[in-house]
């Protein structure tokens, strides 16, 4: 038997899903050439430059929403440190390839919030994912809080069904 019922079941759920998913996250992409300089001996992109990587990745993305680091620091008296940082690798990247870094919010954030980072070749071969999990810092007293309301209402629209 081909496809049996339950394999059907599962596929039509995880169809439904997917495309619930699609609707109500935030996604950004950004580009990044890999320089000479960033390779290892063996020619790879090193393995210590992916973080980096993904702070261009996020910075980028709340750009594209309409919120500058800086003023969120500046203007709002907000930090956003790291507390999690997890990689995966599946394949190297190497110098000069022009790679796509997808930046993706998958839930609204509360009192954190989780980048979900995916590193694509240009022939959209995966290279790499990652999470990195960032809490919200009052610069003055040093305290955690909730997510700043300007943030919240930038993501809203994007997790409405």
């Amino acid at each position: 038997m081909k496809n049996s019922i339950f394999d059907l079941f599962l596929a039509t759920l995880f169809a439904s899903t997917t495309s619930k998913l699609k609707e109500t996250m935030f996604t950004h992409e950004t580009k990044i050439r890999v320089r000479y300089a960033e390779t290892d001996k063996m020619g790879y992109l090193y393995y210590g430059h992916y973080p980096k990587f993904y702070e261009i990745g996020r910075v980028e993305a709340m750009r594209d929403l309409g919120i500058r680091y800086l003023d969120l620091e500046e203007k709002y008296q907000v930090m956003m440190p790291v507390m999690s940082l997890n990689m995966r690798f599946v394949r190297p990247a190497y110098y000069d390839d022009l790679l796509t870094l997808k930046t993706i919010i998958r839930k609204l954030p509360g009192e954190t919030i989780t980048y979900h980072h995916e590193m694509y070749r240009e022939d959209g071969t995966l290279l790499n994912g990652g999470s990195v999990k960032l809490c919200f810092v009052n610069m003055k007293n040093d305290e955690t809080i909730a997510v700043p309301t300007v943030l919240m209402d930038k993501l809203d629209p994007f997790f409405t069904i």
